[in-house]
């Protein structure tokens, strides 16, 4: 490597999570420049991981081809990308022994947070094969990148688990996402038939999206949300008297008018009559 690597910049940075390697290839030698954490906590295995980095590039075997790689705009390839290529890098230094801040449970919750299409059983599975694996080259990264899966006997794909679920809410919500929750086009014509209600015999009613759930507010106060989910939905009003939320489950035999009443009565009283009192 000494005779490969012609210059190494280094820069520092205040967070563990910044710590990279840059490398450039120039015609008969490279040019490294490594980004390192103001710490000195396990300041020799973050170093070697680094340099490890270095030394796949280098490895004939491992075929380092950057033009195939994902790009950092494909957001969820390139994740899982860069957490299957750190485990290929971290498992070697647990074998060597030698002591490193991305340890294999560190590893392992970075890992499953990047599977987010995989239930955590699946992600777990599949961590402890690719940690088992003592030789990778870049173009099984690069695969795995973009199906995981494929690494699994049985992944357990079909019905979507709840951390799955959620964990698709929290990145990406609107209002259209949660109505596509629901399985059929009759839940899908009543949820519309409640916002639609809603705005019109609630006047100055906002509809909006939240990470779980769709709100109904009223000049910044929450008075219901509806909760999409598979084969029903969830519409719960804020009885602001009791302080107690009423909850109904709707689902394709529910009385919508009874639905919509509950909600313009909750409404009428609380924000209609308070303004005339």
């Amino acid at each position: 490597m000494r005779e490969a690597v012609r210059d190494v910049y280094i820069e520092t940075t205040d967070s563990p999570w910044n710590e990279k390697v840059m490398v450039k290839r120039k015609k008969d030698h490279l040019d490294v420049k490594i980004t390192v954490w103001k710490d000195n906590s396990y300041l020799y295995g973050r170093i070697y991981r680094l340099f490890l980095y270095i030394h796949d590039i280098r490895d004939t075997v491992f075929q380092y081809d950057p033009a195939r790689a994902p790009k950092e705009s494909e957001k969820g390839a390139w994740d899982l990308y860069s957490q299957t290529w750190g485990i290929y890098v971290d498992s070697r230094l647990e074998r060597a022994r030698i002591p490193d801040f991305y340890d294999r449970v560190m590893r392992r919750n970075l890992f499953t947070e990047a599977c987010r299409e995989l239930p955590w059983k699946d992600s777990f599975r599949l961590f402890d094969v690719l940690w088992q694996r003592e030789r990778f080259t870049h173009a099984e990264i690069i695969q795995y990148a973009y199906a995981p899966e494929t690494l699994l006997d049985r992944p357990e794909r079909g019905k979507e688990t709840l951390e799955v679920e959620i964990g698709r809410c929290l990145r990406e919500h609107s209002v259209r996402r949660h109505l596509d929750r629901l399985e059929s086009d009759t839940l899908k014509s009543l949820a519309n038939e409640i916002l639609s209600f809603t705005v019109y015999h609630c006047k100055g009613a906002l509809i909006r999206s939240s990470y779980y759930g769709i709100h109904f507010d009223y000049k910044k106060t929450t008075f219901g949300e509806l909760i999409p989910s598979g084969e029903s939905m969830l519409l719960t009003l804020r009885d602001f008297h009791t302080g107690r939320p009423r909850t109904m489950a709707i689902t394709e035999q529910s009385d919508l008018e009874a639905a919509q009443k509950a909600v313009k009565d909750l409404f009428t009283m609380h924000f209609l009559d308070s303004q005339s009192a």
